[in-house]
């Protein structure tokens, strides 16, 4: 099946259907898991610091325990509400595109889109923690990672649309070997009438 096929195949079965899913980059993610606990230590450090020496021995303790309390909440918000956020994935005959729904602190691309020819891969990823899965898409032109998951009572919209990838990725590669094979067709009949 050639690539023209499988978009008409899949307008006729998705006519621009819209999806809401959750996006996060792991990047984002990893930088503000080192982060945000390595600047509210420098804040603890520079706060016990200034304290004066007579402190006791107790409020001290109760200082710490409070701070690491606010840095754990602090935390958990920024990963909420922040890292992963709310998008809308919109399927189209030619395009995939991404739109992030709600304004947040890391993102500050919040519209993409790219061809179907430019998905380098589609990666599933099974989360012990919660339990569901979410996606990974490679796009090549512009060079770009997107993750998806679940956004939270939009589950058959998940399902829809990670069914909708796996199905592309497996008629890629179909498409791919018949590409190929029609390549090496070519070629051999080119060798032949010379």
């Amino acid at each position: 099946m050639d690539r023209k096929t499988f978009c008409d195949n899949l307008v006729k079965v998705y006519v621009m259907n819209v999806f809401q899913l959750q996006y996060h980059k792991s990047s984002v993610l990893v930088a503000t898991l080192a982060g945000v606990p390595t600047i509210g230590a420098l804040l603890m450090f520079i706060m016990l610091y200034h304290l004066p020496i007579n402190t006791s021995f107790w409020l001290i303790s109760m200082l710490i325990t409070t701070f690491l309390l606010i840095m754990i909440l602090v935390l958990r918000w920024i990963i909420k509400t922040q890292i992963f956020v709310p998008c809308t994935v919109s399927i189209e005959q030619e395009q995939m595109k991404l739109e992030i729904t709600e304004n947040n602190l890391f993102y500050n691309k919040r519209n993409f889109s790219a061809l179907w020819e430019n998905i380098l891969s589609i990666e599933e990823k099974f989360s012990i923690q919660h339990g569901n899965y979410s996606y990974t898409v490679i796009f090549t032109a512009p060079y770009f990672k997107a993750n998806f998951s679940m956004k939270e009572h939009y589950e058959d919209e998940a399902e829809n649309f990670f069914s909708l990838l796996r199905s592309y990725q497996e008629n890629k590669k179909i498409s791919n070997i018949h590409q190929q094979k029609q390549i090496t067709k070519d070629f051999h009949d080119r060798l032949a009438s010379n």
